[in-house]
């Protein structure tokens, strides 16, 4: 009777969790009980489900689906809120975060173990504190979490390889460590996972817990899962929609969420805006201009004829080998050929390179209080959310994550810190034609130049490798004019304006 009573329970946790969401197991003990169980039919006690937050079970958070044992260790983040959800055990035991030590053999003593949530509290309690990465006990890094024992009980760890194992081949045919606690990640509350444990302590064959893991529930939050909050690439995206950063799955992966949606006003500034997978399609330019790379250029007409070597088609001065080639999929025509625009084009510092051109891919992005922006994307700043590279830390100045050794490094204008050491950041870049490295960024220039301009701010940094881009023929009269003195009369002004010099690509 009991057993077909806990069928039934079964059947209707699967039902109630709807048939188009694909049962999985994803939590199995070393004696192949799949876990956690709904202890309904052999107690009286509250399941785990009943304390799920009740936006989070709006949201379809699964009892048995969504269980998992990781992640086992966390990241802290700033804030942090420990509650104790539910509890139906006649212990008395409280829970705590230790730090996890990197190839450590033996499991953190107690005396290492923070408490969070003393003994003898009843839920439901909350306790708001400050970050964990905060405190003074916080060695950096990851952390666990600790059901802590007393006379009666061990301590059972959210790290799995600290628990009893099960090592009775007859019991346990692949012997391997009891699982003594399970998570959930939240689905409705940012950086916010459940631990549900078993307090009762299990020998070498036998796990002497009911598997529901009610014993002590928790909810925390102000963590991450290692790897969360990064920028990343959403899959299957195009343009400025595959900008995302990383959150915490269920079963301890990772899912790259989006952070920008579609824009249907696509703009000439060499972004996907629409997300179609074409850059700057039907972009509208001011009159008598034309978009071409990101920027509105004025159209070559027997006016404004292109230069030598150039020809005028469809508006833009192109190699003359190109003149009629039509190229997509983001290429650009070069010597009669489509290629990437990005070929061999090396950019200096946080540029990045976009059609043909070198550009900070955070130009224009503004970020909300807290978040900062990183390849394209606002994210938390590394103050609250940790580097995921080892190699990797913190730097206070920039708020993001960069080489160890330039964390605490502050460089002049116009240089780059490399291995702890401040060089001049065009050391080793290669700007695409029209484009020149000064000052560490590589920047439009008025071409065709008799002679490359110099940088007399920043002796040496000057790096005036160029790629040839192949493209059109820039003929504004408005483009840069870097170190005119302030002193040149007007009238030698007005003369560079008729000249009508022509940027070429």
């Amino acid at each position: 009777m009991k057993i077909t009573t806990r069928l039934t329970t079964l059947v209707g946790w699967i039902l109630a969790c709807g048939l188009a969401a694909t049962a999985h197991a994803t939590v199995r003990q070393p004696d192949g009980l799949v876990v956690p169980i709904d202890s309904t039919a052999t107690s009286a006690e509250v399941q785990i489900y009943s304390a799920f937050k009740p936006a989070d079970i709006a949201a379809g958070l699964r009892f048995q689906e969504d269980a998992d044992t990781r992640p086992e260790t966390f990241s802290p983040l700033c804030g942090f809120t420990a509650e104790l959800l539910l509890k139906e055990s006649r212990s008395n035991l409280g829970v705590g975060w230790y730090n996890v030590i990197p190839g450590a053999t033996t499991a953190p003593p107690t005396n290492e173990i923070h408490v969070v949530i003393p003994p003898g509290t009843t839920p439901p309690a909350k306790v708001s504190g400050k970050s964990i990465k905060d405190d003074p006990s916080y060695k950096g890094g990851l952390i666990g979490f600790a059901l802590i024992g007393d006379a009666s009980y061990s301590t059972k760890y959210s790290e799995r390889r600290w628990n009893t194992a099960c090592t009775d081949t007859a019991r346990c045919p692949t012997p391997d460590n009891w699982i003594y606690s399970i998570t959930y990640v939240s689905k409705t509350i940012p950086n916010a996972f459940y631990l549900g444990f078993e307090d009762g302590d299990a020998s070498a064959s036998k796990f002497n817990n009911d598997g529901d893991y009610n014993d002590y529930f928790f909810l925390f939050t102000g963590l991450t899962c290692e790897g969360g909050g990064q920028p990343c690439a959403v899959p299957g995206e195009k343009g400025i929609c595959s900008v995302g950063v990383q959150e915490c799955a269920t079963g301890g992966g990772l899912n790259c969420k989006k952070v920008i949606s579609a824009d249907p006003t696509e703009r000439c500034d060499g972004l996907d805006n629409n997300c179609n997978g074409i850059i700057d399609d039907g972009a509208i330019c001011p009159e008598g201009t034309t978009c071409d790379r990101g920027h509105c250029t004025t159209i070559c007409t027997s006016e404004f004829p292109c230069p030598a070597g150039l020809a005028c088609d469809l508006g833009r001065c192109v190699d003359s080998l190109c003149t009629g080639v039509t190229c997509s999929g983001g290429t650009a025509c070069r010597g009669g050929r489509c290629v990437d625009p990005c070929t061999d084009v090396i950019c200096p510092g946080s540029q990045i390179c976009r059609v043909g051109r070198c550009v900070n891919p955070c130009d224009g992005v503004t970020c909300a209080a807290g978040k900062v922006c990183q390849n394209g994307a606002c994210v938390t700043g590394c103050d609250c959310y940790p580097c995921s590279d080892a190699n990797l830390a913190c730097s206070k100045s920039a708020n993001l994550c960069v080489d160890k050794s330039c964390a605490d490094v502050l460089c002049a204008d116009g240089e780059i810190c490399r291995s702890g050491i401040c060089t001049p950041g065009c050391l080793g870049s290669k700007c695409p034609s029209d484009q020149q490295c000064r000052r560490g960024q590589c920047v439009d220039v008025m071409k065709p130049a008799p002679t490359p301009i110099p940088d007399p701010d920043a002796s040496g940094d000057d790096d005036n490798s160029r790629i040839s881009s192949g493209c059109s023929c820039r003929l504004t009269p408005s483009g840069e004019l870097p170190y005119v003195s302030l002193l040149v009369s007007g009238l030698v002004l007005l003369a560079l304006l008729r000249a009508r010099r022509r940027r070429c690509y």
